[in-house]
């Protein structure tokens, strides 16, 4: 595995990082909608009405499953430490037996108490009775793994597929009229206009204009969703391939229980402890890189 090839940057976790804070400043600027088209209305025009979207309400758990995404990601990380730990230590007992034995050493003539595996407080399904019983508890260490990883692509997926939905309600909100009798100002420009309903945002303006500055804010966040799309898809192939590792994983696991002696089962141990710890490298790479 070539872990460059799923590379996630620093220019990445900013972009991450910005799109977070936009979904917690969404609903603060929205507030402050209706005041400015009440101050329109007092200053003698038509009261405007934006009518409510429901999709706006995606940013409040969108900003929350972005901000707890680090810590659902370093569980896993943890489990996958564990159950890659518990694959390791398998592999080097199963190898001490065989040198103890034989490499012809049948399986079903291994007592599979010889393994610390044997004594775990805790099993997936039930306790047992064999060694392709402990290798396919092995298996359903993994499974867990497996879902876990599919929990957090999901995430990614759900935040992906829903910023295109706010985008679009953001954009027509700062779009529309601040009265019914006139096409302009717009509801960006009006926010602009006063300290108090300005949008709380972290760039630099070129001009203290307000109707410049709105216009700048709204292009800088409409640039930040395209950013935020490209980066949450590179987070979901990231995601994928972690997936496909594992489940590979397993499914070398469930065909490792039909070897039929010590040599067999030692050659198939070492390609899926490489898979088992390229999976953790993976893991790794991804809490590593939301920490920063």
């Amino acid at each position: 595995m070539n872990i460059l090839d799923y590379e996630l940057t620093v220019a990445q976790r900013l972009v991450l990082d910005r799109y977070t804070r936009f979904l917690g400043s969404l609903h603060p600027t929205f507030r402050n909608i209706p005041v400015v088209f009440e101050q329109r209305r007092k200053s003698g025009h038509q009261l405007a009405v934006l009518a409510r979207d429901s999709r706006l309400e995606d940013a409040r758990f969108n900003e929350q499953y972005l901000q707890g995404f680090w810590g659902r990601t370093e569980d896993v990380r943890l489990l996958s430490s564990g159950y890659v730990e518990d694959l390791q230590v398998f592999t080097h007992e199963a190898l001490e037996i065989t040198r103890q034995t034989s490499r012809n050493e049948p399986i079903g003539l291994v007592d599979f108490r010889l393994f610390s595996l044997s004594r775990s407080p805790i099993w997936q399904l039930f306790p047992p009775r064999n060694i392709p019983d402990l290798i396919h508890e092995l298996a359903l260490r993994f499974y867990g793994l497996r879902a876990a990883i599919r929990q957090l692509k999901y995430t990614v997926v759900e935040v992906y597929d829903e910023s295109f939905g706010l985008k679009s309600v953001f954009l027509r909100a700062m779009d529309h009229r601040c009265c019914q009798c006139h096409t302009t100002p717009t509801v960006v420009q009006e926010l602009f206009r006063q300290l108090v309903t300005t949008p709380v945002w972290d760039i630099d303006y070129s001009n203290s204009n307000a109707s410049l500055r709105a216009s700048e804010y709204k292009a800088d966040v409409a640039a930040l969703f395209s950013a935020f799309s490209s980066v949450s898809s590179r987070m979901g192939v990231f995601l994928e391939g972690l997936y496909h590792r594992t489940d590979g994983v397993i499914n070398e696991l469930l065909q490792a229980k039909s070897a039929s002696r010590l040599g067999e089962l030692n050659f198939n141990l070492a390609s899926i402890n490489e898979g088992g710890t390229e999976c953790l490298a993976m893991i790794s790479e991804l809490e590593n890189w939301l920490r920063k």
